[in-house]
């Protein structure tokens, strides 16, 4: 199992972005991701929309693509935010950065991001990191 970001995925879909070079490992395997994941995509898209990166027309297929990368979205490992506060603080990563990591430490997978901080804390931890 390879845990993928929202950096990662939108690096799969967004035009004029450079594929990242573990592409075929990454979507040959399979995707999980927090139950953030789906905000961060639609909250991204909806910056380059406002930026202008984007055209309305072009969001409906960019969400068909990553709808087809066929992520497994789980959902928090507990209903408390003080795990989520506890790991940003371990790590020094915004909570949202930090469901990634401890959701790749619990099921001992791989993690693809395009994030620097997030690598870091990854390759710090022996996580197997996917750019």
């Amino acid at each position: 199992m390879i845990v993928v970001d929202s950096s990662y995925a939108l690096s799969l879909v967004m035009p004029n972005e450079a594929q990242p070079a573990s592409v075929q490992q990454v979507v040959a395997e399979e995707l999980a991701a927090p139950f953030i994941w789906p905000l961060e995509i639609a909250t991204a898209l909806r910056t380059n929309l406002r930026r202008g990166r984007l055209a309305g027309p072009d969001v409906e297929p960019l969400l068909q693509r990553i709808a087809s990368l066929r992520v497994d979205v789980v959902g928090p490992a507990a209903n408390h935010p003080l795990p989520l506060f506890d790991a940003a603080q371990e790590y020094d990563l915004t909570p949202y950065d930090a469901t990634y990591i401890t959701m790749a430490v619990r099921f001992s997978a791989g993690l693809a991001t395009r994030d620097r901080a997030l690598a870091a804390v990854a390759e710090r931890l022996g996580i197997p990191i996917h750019r």
